[in-house]
């Protein structure tokens, strides 16, 4: 069986129906709470003495829709040295009356220790039991007998405001990220190009320094053969020289040996040999042998 809610000629609505419509109209599922902007005071809140006054407005807590259509005046227990919640209380279950919603104050040593009910009234029971939810929609703390720090804590009603501005945000962030990366890839081209021609620079330096080698080792193993050719010259010199000397020495004594044998030759054809200690002289120096004042002693004779 399918049950008609929202048609011409049927009355089936059901409020735990429309507040799941509400609901899944948030991105927050969870927390389909809010206040209507542009709409009345928008909740505006302000302290006055020991009370806190909410100005007019339209508000959802847990998708059901509630008015305020005259400032509400909720009254504070003072308290020092305390912090307190303004809450949105909504009952599901009122036959009899209107006061499915009413504005409660409670106060605590903190925030988080102050007790809440939140019951699940989407279930379709809502409809017929009491379920009931407190929404904190304001905070404060007492101080000295005073009520300070009125803040606001329900808020607006625009998630697609919200969306809209992430979206907006997320193209911003996009765009930024395109113009860096378009700026870095061009700034990376350049280093490119840059790098490109310094190898090419390289690569030119490389080759001549190649052709530098390839000269030198060509003169030097050009002069290393003329190094070895100079060593053999010498070397055939050093030969000749020292066979040079070889014959000098042997026709020097071959000459030496022709010059006394010439020399007795002329002794014996020419003359007195004049021998001293048993060789012959070739030349003797008579000098001094025998002077004017030397006295000369002729001993025999048979004259």
């Amino acid at each position: 069986m399918i049950k008609p809610v929202t048609y011409q000629g049927v009355y089936n609505f059901n409020s735990n129906l429309y507040a799941l419509e509400i609901k899944s109209r948030f991105i927050d599922q969870n927390n389909a709470n809010g206040y209507y902007t542009n709409y009345g005071a928008e909740l505006e809140a302000k302290v006055v003495g020991n009370q806190i006054q909410i100005g007019t407005g339209a508000f959802v807590v847990q998708g059901r829709m509630n008015e305020i259509v005259s400032t509400e005046t909720v009254t504070v227990q003072i308290t020092d040295n305390t912090v307190g919640y303004v809450v949105a209380r909504i009952e599901t279950y009122h036959p009899a009356d209107e006061n499915n919603c009413t504005l409660k104050t409670y106060i605590g040593s903190a925030l988080n220790n102050i007790p809440l009910q939140q019951d699940d009234v989407y279930a379709a029971e809502a409809e017929n039991e009491n379920r009931v939810y407190e929404l904190p929609i304001y905070s404060f703390e007492i101080k000295n007998g005073t009520i300070t720090n009125l803040t606001r804590l329900i808020r607006a009603v625009d998630d697609y405001s919200r969306v809209q501005l992430q979206i907006d945000e997320l193209r911003k962030t996009t765009n930024d990220a395109l113009e860096k990366a378009t700026s870095a890839k061009a700034e990376a081209l350049e280093i490119a190009n840059s790098a490109s021609a310094k190898s090419d620079n390289a690569i030119s330096v490389a080759s001549n320094a190649k052709n530098i080698a390839l000269e030198s080792e060509t003169k030097a193993a050009n002069a290393v053969a003329v190094s070895n050719n100079a060593v053999a010259t010498a070397d055939n010199a050093k030969l000749i020289a020292e066979n040079t000397v070889d014959v000098v020495n042997q026709q020097h004594e071959q000459m030496t040996e022709e010059i006394n044998a010439l020399a007795e030759q002329i002794a014996d054809k020419q003359g007195t040999t004049v021998v001293k200690n048993g060789e012959s002289l070739t030349i003797f120096n008579a000098d001094g042998l025998i002077d004017i004042s030397d006295e000369i002693s002729i001993n025999g004779g048979n004259a």
